[in-house]
Parts: structure tokens; sequence; C-alpha cells
């Protein structure tokens, strides 16, 4: 069973869960049997079976929205070896040599799998280390200013011995390195040097609290791609809109991963239309509705630029599918059980410049978020299908005198009979020994999305439709 290494995104938990799910539901079959806060290890039940297996990882990479790059893993070295090899304060010299040889032979056996053929090539390089975690001392101090050049000369030298005409490497800024606050290169590196060439190539040597997996970057995330979409679309909003990336998670939460052209998807909530748009992308059926008239015509401007852009044609009745309408009217303009999901994020609030105050915030819930949320979950109920979901964010807002304070989301859904799908099945998950890593029940009901300093904070739950016969 071959492995593959997925490089997360920078919400580590998200895109943990967002790949757990995706090998739990769709058609991916896996498991993850291993991470740190930047990489999982997953094995697939028959992936590699399929003798295109390199283009079926690249639909999965395509779908999922927070998963920088896969990678087939060709070796493993332990953490202990790792560790002798490169220690924080080398004192057994003979112990060090000894070790370094060993990791050697695993890079020498990997080049041959990386570079299908070496003799007489004249072949490039760019290593990339993944670290357990970036704040780790180990990662600044030792992988960065010892293992990296290392790596890099060695695997030169592994090269021509084996025959290669010539071989050149990524060179990293070196301040960046002396300041032990490198970044791997980044996928859009990736696709301008060519890495997927055979002759060229990104090797990753990603660690978690078992050692460091040797793989080779098979696929990666196209950033330029959702920010053409993003920014060049005719309306933006760039304050307060949702990013491509968690639409594409968001969307990937309603479990609606076969015929999606046939699955119907509604975002009460449209905005300009990024949840829209990728649904779009992704081959849903898409709907969409907004109380403000403006954001509804933006909408419907930006998904035909959109479809221009991706030189497709106008589905049937499209205008007809976006349109002006009141969050509490929604059962009364649509059928009954007519969506298969519902992916959406209802107003926040304000855009808040500065935090405010604890009075303040619990007034703008109970006079304006609690009924626009509770009006979602009556009549999401309405329009959704049996045991259709919905993907919803929601605000927590940080206050000055009064720390957090959130909305009671789970209670409104129960009233109006869904049930809280939690967003990471711990059963699946095997806990790390260090706590910054370890997720506990509290933590996977629902993730939060929040950039540091953050006021209005995004937290994304999923709710099943309960049936009222079961």
């Amino acid at each position: 069973m071959n492995r593959f290494l997925f490089v997360l995104g920078s919400n580590w938990q998200l895109s943990l869960a967002e790949i757990d799910n995706v090998l739990k539901n769709s058609q991916f079959k896996g498991r993850i049997t291993d991470y740190s806060a930047n990489i999982a290890i997953v094995e697939f039940d028959d992936l590699h079976d399929d003798r295109l297996y390199a283009n079926k990882l690249m639909e999965l990479q395509y779908m999922l929205g927070g998963t920088q790059k896969i990678a087939e893993i060709y070796n493993f070295i332990d953490i202990q070896t790792v560790q002798r090899a490169f220690p924080l304060q080398i004192e057994q010299y003979r112990q060090v040599d000894i070790k370094r040889k060993e990791i050697l032979k695993v890079v020498d056996s990997s080049l041959k799998k990386v570079f299908p053929s070496i003799a007489r090539e004249s072949l490039f390089f760019a290593v990339s280390i993944y670290p357990n975690l970036y704040d780790d001392n180990y990662y600044s101090d030792v992988l960065l200013k010892h293992f990296l050049p290392f790596l890099n000369t060695e695997i030169m030298v592994l090269l021509k011995e084996n025959g290669a005409k010539k071989s050149l490497y990524y060179k990293y800024p070196q301040e960046n390195i002396d300041a032990g606050n490198l970044n791997p290169i980044f996928p859009h590196h990736v696709i301008k040097y060519g890495l997927f060439n055979r002759d060229r190539a990104e090797i990753i040597f990603g660690f978690t609290e078992e050692g460091c997996y040797v793989a080779r970057t098979l696929t990666c995330d196209d950033p330029n791609f959702k920010k053409q979409i993003d920014e060049e679309r005719p309306f933006k909003e760039f304050k307060s809109a949702i990013s491509p990336k968690l639409a594409l998670i968001l969307l990937n939460f309603l479990n609606l991963f076969e015929q999606r052209e046939r699955k119907t998807i509604l975002d009460p909530f449209v905005g300009n239309g990024t949840i829209v748009m990728f649904a779009l992308i992704e081959d849903f059926q898409v709907f969409g509705t907004d109380i403000d008239e403006t954001k509804v015509k933006n909408t419907e401007r930006n998904v035909n630029w959109l479809l221009n852009e991706l030189e497709e044609s106008v589905p049937y009745m499209l205008n007809e599918r976006i349109k002006k309408v009141d969050i509490n009217q929604l059962s009364s303009v649509f059928n009954e059980e007519r969506f298969d999901g519902i992916c959406t994020e209802p107003e926040l609030g304000p855009f808040f410049k500065q935090k405010p105050y604890y009075t303040e915030v619990v007034d703008l819930i109970k006079s304006k978020l609690n009924p626009l949320f509770k009006a979602t979950f009556r009549e999401s109920f309405k329009v959704l299908a049996p045991k259709g979901r919905i993907s919803i964010i929601t605000p927590v807002i940080s206050t000055i005198d009064g720390g957090d304070v959130q909305l009671n989301v789970e209670e409104m859904a129960n009233f109006y009979n869904f049930k809280l799908i939690p967003m990471l099945d711990l059963n699946r998950i095997v806990n790390k020994s260090n706590r910054k890593l370890q997720f506990k029940q509290a933590h996977v009901r629902a993730i939060l999305d929040a950039k540091k300093n953050q006021i209005v904070k995004r937290k994304l739950y999923v709710f099943e439709k309960i049936n009222e016969s079961s």
C-alpha cells in the first residue's frame, strides 16, 4: 500500500478535517495514518491500483481547498536517526558520521525513484523541509542551518555519482535561513520552476513526531487560478469576503461527491458570489439569494464573467437561480426539499476596526444575529432534501472587556431539527504526544478559522437535517 504526503494549509486542523472527510466519504477512500502541523500522511485503499493514479491525485488536489501539495512517499527515516545525525549540539562525532551515512543511503535509494532517468541528464531539484512545528527550535537551529545545506550538497554529489551530466538545486534566501524563519517553496514556485518535469523535482522531507518522510511532489494547488477569480472578478469586497479555499472546504463538507452536476446547492447569503462561483467550478447546479439587490446583481455579473473566462456556456435559466429573497421568505420562493445542500456565510456583524465592548456585542447578537441565524435554520430545514447538510460560518467576536462572544448555534440548529456533524472523526485520527497537535472532542465539533488579532473570527459548523420520521 503506497503512502502519500499532503502539505496542509495554514489552518492545519481544518485542512486535516477536510482531508479526513473526503477520504471517508468520497470515491478516494483511505485514511490519515500520521500528521504534524504541516503534513498529513495518507494511505488510500486502492488508489495505487489505478495505472493513472497521478491523474486521480490531480483530481483530488483540484477538489480540496485546504491542501497545498500532494507528494508520493518513497522512504522514511526514523526521528532518532535524524536527531543523532543532526543533534542540537554535537558531542559524539563518530555517531553523527554513522547516522549521516545511513540517511544518505535512504536518500540515494529515493533519488532513483524521484528521477526516472539520471545518467547523462541535467537535473534540477528543490528541497523542501516541513517540520513537525514551525516554532520548534530544532527546525530553526538545526534543520534549516545544517540539515538543508547537507541535503543540497549531498544530493548533488549523489546525482553525479549516479551518472548525471549536471545537477543544480534551488537556493533559498540565506537571510531567511540565518533568521530561522524560512518557508518551503510555495505551490506557485513549483509551477514556475517546472518541478513536475522528469528532470526537475521538488523533494520533500516532511517531519512528524515519528520521523521524516521522503517524497516527491506530484501535484499542487494553483493559487494563481484562485487569485485571478478572487481579484479580477468585476465585483469584490476584500474586507469581509470568504476566501476561495474556505468556500471549497465548506462545499466538501456537504458530502456531495458523486454526480455533482446533478446536485443542487443554495447560498442564501450570496454576497458577491464566492461560494456560488466555486460551486460552479466544482460542477454543482447553483442557486443564490440575498436580501440586497445590489449584491444579487453583482453575483450575476461575477458568475457571467467567470463562465466567460472558463469559456463555458451559461447554464439554463441561470439568472432565475440568483435572485433577491429575504431569508424569512426562502421556503415561499423555493419548493420543499429542493436542495441537496446549503453552503453559506450569513452576516457576521459589522466590520469592527477596533474591539467593541461586551454589551455592544451582546446587543448585536440579541437584536440582529440571533433572529437571522434562527431564520436560516428554520427555512433551511424546509428547502433541504432529507438528510441534506448545511455548511455554515458563524461569528466569534472579540471584545475589549469580556473575551470572545458567540452565538449558541448548536441550540438553534437542534431546535429546528438539525444534528451537529463533528468536523473531524477522532476515531480515525491517532492523537499526538505534543499538546499543540492534540485534538479534543470540543475542538472538532466546529473549527475556528481566523488570523492573529482578528476581531470577528469565523467558526465553521456542519449540520445535517433530521428526518421528521426518524
